[in-house]
């Protein structure tokens, strides 16, 4: 009686230790949420191989305005921007935040999460207590629950049958051993096939193993969000009660396998010998297991509609924390030839210089000196423009434009493994351009430095044909060059010149970053060869030849 007593003292202490564990844990975390509110993560450790899994399953069978390609995520840095904007809770936010980043739907999509944010941006008690019941499904391994929707999952229902029929065996063979213990021979040859079925099972449930335990966590959590009353008040769970309710029958499923991810110690593994020894006799895990594979592909919707419930919450939060350090606003589309932005940054760029443009039935020409910012400010405008038609927020403090199907051409290079040259790379991308522009829908085509690879005289001529071609309709054509001939060509095809320029103080380059009407005044490609101490005979020669051809 003593050594009863005795145990349940130690598992009072125990169960004490462990609350007063889980309380500490959950005060650090507070303290970690409320710390970094309204920053970017501090890690940079990103597995953008598991993180664009989701993206990847779904994005061609989903109906999309555009899917940005990589040659738009290379061009802008898209991946960097990622980085800065995502401060989900979740693995399953984060895939959500990537595959909204890189998905235009439609101008209605666009403002759907508007009143989430503004509820976490003023409640900020609602907002932690949220982040923690997402903090479980925080796991790395949670990045495979999708699997469960996304792929086809393979059944075998002959697997199924045989576990059942070995039970009614079993079960026969028990009951008559009660008459004749001769029957009870019978238990050996059922229990080594069974023995069988059971570990075979194990490595087919080894493939599922992070999506079936996750699944577990998905479902509590939804159904805790569910509950919460002032969220209910600002998002809709009537789909998601009703996909819960339809996932009740898997959720206990969970309960009969995995099991073994939870007991770890070795003590806790021999209490619970004989409940496997029982599993085993019975095909329990196997038919838990396989019926849940079957209760999976039969609710496809459902299972999508849990993951998007928790995504589009965390991912709200995300984007009510990027408010609190960065002056955002909300676009304004319109079905017009315009681009008009106000005070528009770069949010990877510190104490970025803001710029404002106004196109109206025009197209942009930028040119300007040497490192004065034209490649950044194109990739700043198609960056918004994409941020715009995703997330609904741009860097400034207006934007006003059509609702672009948008096309970069900014970092091209030599591709040696199919020997083609930096110009020919260009002449694909540009042909792609031209069959994009065929299509009746408003382009935007962001180029840098078009056709640099060739020579001059060629360069020009082609790069004003086909930016006149471009230029058409609702289309508009951002383009920064160093051929200052093309200022005159073009402003008689609807394009509006703007440029960057430098000064020059104590004999040193300063560039403002501030865009400005018409065409440059100055070059400075021989002045900063002077600056860097090259023989005068060169700089001297240089400008004499400049003269020549002026």
């Amino acid at each position: 009686m003593e050594w009863i007593l005795g145990l349940l003292i130690i598992l009072m202490l125990i169960i004490i230790y462990n609350n007063k564990q889980q309380r500490k844990r959950k005060k650090i975390l507070i303290d970690k949420l409320k710390t970094n509110w309204g920053i970017p993560r501090l890690s940079k450790d990103y597995n953008f191989d598991k993180i664009s899994q989701y993206h990847n399953a779904v994005k061609d069978n989903q109906p999309s305005f555009q899917n940005i390609t990589s040659t738009i995520n290379n061009d802008l840095d898209l991946d960097d921007i990622y980085i800065y904007l995502d401060r989900t809770t979740s693995v399953i936010g984060q895939q959500y935040l990537y595959h909204k980043l890189h998905t235009i739907e439609s101008k209605e999509s666009v403002r759907t999460l508007d009143d989430l944010i503004d509820f976490f941006i003023l409640d900020n008690e609602e907002r932690l207590k949220i982040q923690i019941l997402l903090s479980p499904i925080s796991n790395k391994n949670a990045y495979h629950y999708h699997s469960l929707f996304t792929t086809n999952i393979s059944t075998n229902s002959f697997k199924l049958k045989l576990a059942y029929t070995l039970n009614i065996i079993t079960v026969c063979t028990l009951l008559l051993s009660i008459y004749s213990l001769v029957w009870s021979m019978l238990l050996l040859p059922i229990l080594s096939i069974n023995l069988v079925l059971h570990y075979k099972n194990k490595y087919t449930q080894y493939d599922h193993l992070n999506a079936t335990q996750y699944f577990k966590y998905v479902y509590r959590t939804n159904i805790k969000l569910q509950n919460i009353t002032k969220l209910s008040k600002v998002y809709n769970f009537k789909e998601a009660k009703i996909a819960s309710k339809k996932l009740q029958l898997l959720y206990k499923l969970t309960h009969f396998f995995n099991i073994e991810n939870v007991y770890k110690d070795e003590i806790t593994s021999l209490v619970m010998f004989p409940v496997e020894i029982l599993k085993i006799m019975l095909n329990i895990e196997t038919i838990a297991f396989e019926t849940f594979l079957i209760n999976a592909k039969q609710t496809k919707k459902e299972l999508t509609i849990s993951f998007e419930t928790i995504a589009k919450i965390d991912i709200a939060i995300s984007l009510a924390s990027l408010h609190a350090n960065n002056k955002l606003c909300k676009p304004t589309f319109k079905d017009t030839k315009e681009l008009d932005v106000e005070d528009l940054a770069h949010p990877l760029i510190e104490k970025c210089t803001t710029n404002t443009l106004q196109l109206k039935n025009k197209s942009f020409l930028l040119t300007g000196s040497n490192m004065s910012g034209k490649t950044t400010f194109i990739r700043t405008l198609a960056l918004n423009t994409i941020l715009a038609q995703t997330i609904g927020f741009v860097f400034a403090t207006k934007y006003t434009a059509d609702f672009f199907h948008i096309n970069t051409s900014i970092r091209i290079t030599d591709d040696l493994y199919s020997q083609t040259s930096y110009y020919l790379q260009e002449v694909k991308q540009l042909k792609h351009f031209i069959k994009q522009s065929q299509i009746n829908i408003p382009h935007l085509y962001v180029l840098d430095e078009i056709l640099k690879g060739t020579n001059t005289i060629e360069r020009i001529s082609a790069a004003y044909a086909i930016l006149k071609y471009l230029n058409k309709e609702r289309d508009i054509v951002i383009v920064s060059t160093h051929d200052l001939e093309l200022i005159n060509l073009l402003k008689e095809e609807g394009y509006q010149c703007h440029y960057f320029q430098e000064s020059i103080i104590n004999n040193e380059l300063n560039f403002d970053y501030k865009l400005k009407f018409g065409h440059p005044k100055t070059t400075n490609a021989i002045k900063i060869l002077e600056l860097h101490d090259f023989p005068k005979e060169i700089t001297d020669l240089a400008y004499t030849t400049k003269k020549m051809f002026s």
